[in-house]
């Protein structure tokens, strides 16, 4: 008696795959979406290894690992009279490497010396940069901060005698600032 039957003739199986009895799916049934789903049709986790080729998909820790390490930017633009500006929060073992402050298309119009624009922290509030000039263009400072715990991070302006004026505040980091 035959234990196994070889059918090489099969043509395809249905858009829906169940592995064993009353066992998970998987779902192809949406064309341009692949889901494995639970007896009951619930969407399901699975687990993969490490990627080991470019290939290979990769798990959230090599993915969080690989983005940690690029240096990345935020953006956010102030104006004169802006007061404090929400930058975003660092992440803990988040690096700022540089922030670099450029004025806006045309002066900073009645400009004084206590017109300034600071970034850092509710605990150093110029911990990142200080000295903007509102005569010239663009500044940056070197940083080189690591926060290790998460730490929202923001602009702030003093508006001293200014009465227009725009500028970019860029944060160039590695880590995750959201």
């Amino acid at each position: 008696m035959v234990d196994s039957v070889k059918n090489y003739g099969i043509a395809g199986v249905s858009t829906t795959l169940e592995l064993g009895k009353q066992g998970a799916k998987i779902d192809a049934s949406n064309a341009s979406v692949i889901s494995i789903k639970d007896k009951d049709g619930g969407l399901e986790s699975i687990a993969i290894a490490d990627g080991t080729d470019d290939t290979h998909a990769v798990t959230k820790s090599q993915l969080d690992t690989a983005s940690g390490q690029k240096v990345q930017y935020i953006k956010t633009s102030v104006s004169y009279n802006s007061g404090t500006v929400a930058i975003g929060t660092a992440a803990a073992n988040t690096r700022i490497q540089s922030v670099v402050v450029e004025k806006g298309a045309g002066n900073w119009t009645d400009a004084n010396a206590t017109t300034e624009i600071v970034v850092g922290d509710a605990s150093d509030t110029d911990r990142l940069f200080s000295g903007f000039e509102p005569d010239g263009g663009q500044h940056k400072e070197d940083a080189d901060h690591l926060y290790v715990s998460p730490t929202a991070i923001s602009a702030i302006v003093t508006q001293g005698g200014a009465s227009a004026g725009t500028a970019d505040v860029v944060v160039y980091y590695t880590g995750t600032i959201s």
